[in-house]
Order: C-alpha cells, then structure tokens, then sequence
C-alpha cells in the first residue's frame, strides 16, 4: 500500500470512530432527557391534581367565583 492510501484509511478509521463517539454521547444526552421529561410529566399530573383540590376546596368555601391573583380580590 501506498503511504496515501495508509493516511486515507486512517483517516476514514478515525471519522467513523468519533462519529460513532458523538452518536454514544447524543444518545447518553437523550436518554438524560427522556428522564427528565418523565420528571416533568409526574411533576405536572401531579402539581395539576393537587391545584384542582385547592380550587375545589376554594370553590365551597367561597363559592365559584374569578380570584384577581394579584390582589386576591374575588369577583
């Protein structure tokens, strides 16, 4: 072999490994966010659920009415 062709199948060797590389760091990166979006989607249901029992706890003491969040004022 050529020392060209040498350099060229070591280069084409070397691209395919760090492409490989940046494909395991990419998926590392989705599985990290796939985690964090099922964190998010429990946080969620989980926030959601818990303010409609406050509202509806609100809704029998006070009736269903509109709340001015920065005064607090019902209307």
């Amino acid at each position: 072999m050529t020392q060209e062709e040498v350099d060229q199948l070591r280069e084409l060797q070397k691209k395919l490994f760090d492409a490989r590389l940046d494909l395991g760091d990419v998926q590392v990166a989705i599985s990290r966010l796939e985690t964090k979006k099922k964190s998010l989607v429990f946080d969620v249901e989980t926030t959601s659920a818990e303010l409609g029992k406050y509202q509806d706890g609100l809704n029998k003491k006070y009736g269903d009415k509109k709340v001015n969040l920065e005064t607090g004022v019902l209307s």
